[in-house]
């Protein structure tokens, strides 16, 4: 039982990046802002939603032990957190959990930003979602939501790839 709960936190420890999105979503929108693979995204948001509750509906019904996989999956997700926390504040009102080009739009190019590309997919959310898999040891649940994630990602990452070359001749 211990386990689903520490999963419910680190869900809810989500909750300001969430609200985080909506405003400077908000704000794009209200600046003429345009949203891309709109379907995509909800997409993405939808299986990504699926493996939490996914997860912590196994770890509650088999009763997952704390384990050294706890420990490792608690570590990688403490780096999906910190990347995170990264990359909202680089990006800071272009940020949202979709895809958006705002009026004002400036390429970012620091140095994580240079380095690696799309780090947010790359440092933030796969390494959470594999936390979230390690923590839970839910494989049989995680493994083909994980799947279509990912492809539903590698469509992200193309969309946003084509409309970054288009919108920044730097890019």
């Amino acid at each position: 039982m211990m386990i689903g709960i520490i999963l419910i936190l680190l869900c809810m420890i989500r909750v300001p990046s969430a609200m985080i999105s909506a405003r400077n979503e908000k704000q794009i929108k209200a600046n003429g802002g345009v949203e891309y693979g709109m379907n995509n995204s909800k997409l993405l948001i939808v299986i990504q939603g699926l493996i939490y509750l996914g997860c912590i509906v196994y770890a509650f019904v088999y009763d997952v032990q704390f384990s050294w996989l706890t420990i490792v999956g608690l570590l990688v997700y403490l780096f999906s957190l910190v990347t995170l926390m990264y990359v909202i504040r680089t990006l800071s009102p272009f940020w949202t959990f979709k895809l958006y080009i705002a009026k004002d739009h400036k390429l970012v190019e620091s140095p994580l930003f240079k380095h690696v590309r799309h780090p947010n997919y790359y440092m933030n959310i796969i390494p959470e979602l594999i936390g979230f898999a390690l923590i839970s040891q839910a494989w049989v649940v995680f493994i083909p939501l994980f799947i279509l994630h990912l492809i539903t990602l590698i469509n992200r990452i193309s969309l946003e790839e084509k409309v970054m070359k288009q919108t920044f001749q730097q890019y």
